[in-house]
């Protein structure tokens, strides 16, 4: 799955405030997430500024073969000690 979000603070390599992110090399964030659906961890193979957008980031991610289905299953998304989450809906 395709996270989009803002909010992540730095990457690198560091990018000009109001200047795209390059998609060569990409940015990562500095401090790697952990995300979690519905209690499940998920496996984070790229997080850092979305390429061609400016101020925005992109975490690409996998999750486990079995995850909890529902209307409303708690994506949380935790870095550097701060956590988000969101209600999402899974359905397979």
């Amino acid at each position: 799955m395709t996270i989009y979000l803002t909010g992540m603070g730095q990457t690198t390599p560091a990018i000009a405030a109001g200047q795209p992110a390059p998609s060569n090399p990409l940015s990562w964030a500095a401090i790697a997430p952990v995300i979690t659906l519905g209690g499940a961890n998920l496996t984070v193979s790229y997080a850092g500024l979305a390429p061609g957008e400016i101020g925005v980031y992109q975490v690409n991610a996998t999750a486990p073969s079995v995850v909890t289905e529902g209307l409303a299953i708690p994506l949380v998304i935790n870095q550097g000690g701060a956590a988000t989450t969101l209600s999402v809906r899974v359905v397979e």
